[in-house]
């Protein structure tokens, strides 16, 4: 049992990595939204051939591995744990908050990829301007967003910690590099929403 969680925590921490970069990438790639030359040109290149879609499928198997080893371990860990460990938790966090948590932030995703796959990619620049110009959808994307860096901050955390690494610098590294990805992609929709309105 015990190399089975070994083995369901590797494939997770891997396909979470895969993301990370991804998470970069799009982040990166998103702030061109800045020059709407420039985001054109790299969209209508990107969309125009296979990348896009190996991408896509890529991220949909690594989501797929990532939460199904999620719930793996979280079904172990959940019966490996007893009355005495809960008592001797400084803080915890309800499980049923967390879970809500991680239901939103996959919704998110899932709309945001459908969303994606709807715009008209010729003019995906005034099609993402219009989406958010709606209020709903510019707090959809900042609730959404909030949540991944929660996520992101907690899994890095982790994985910094079994790496033994539990210095104060090496968890102010995490909270910095979080916020700067979300903070980049919470740009584009508050620029759309603020910038061009």
């Amino acid at each position: 049992m015990g190399s089975l969680l070994q083995l369901q925590k590797r494939s997770m921490a891997l396909a979470g990595l895969v993301m990370a970069a991804y998470l970069i990438f799009h982040m990166l790639t998103n702030l061109s939204f800045l020059s709407e030359t420039n985001f054109n040109n790299f969209y209508q290149w990107y969309n125009a051939g296979p990348i896009r879609w190996l991408v896509l499928l890529i991220m949909i198997v690594a989501m797929f591995i990532h939460v199904k080893a999620a719930i793996r371990i979280r079904q172990v860990t959940s019966k490996a744990r007893t009355i005495d460990n809960k008592k001797h938790d400084k803080f915890k966090i309800p499980a049923l908050f967390v879970t809500a948590s991680i239901i939103f932030l996959l919704t998110f995703i899932v709309v945001h990829i459908i969303q994606t796959l709807m715009f008209d990619t010729d003019i995906l620049y005034s099609e993402i301007a219009q989406l958010f110009q709606s209020e709903l959808m510019v707090l959809f994307y900042l609730a959404g967003l909030f949540v991944l860096m929660m996520h992101l901050q907690h899994s890095l955390a982790n994985v910094l910690q079994t790496l033994g690494k539990t210095s104060v610098t090496c968890h102010s590294l995490v909270w910095i590099a979080t916020l700067l990805l979300t903070g980049g992609f919470a740009l584009i929709p508050l620029y759309s929403y603020f910038g061009l309105s």
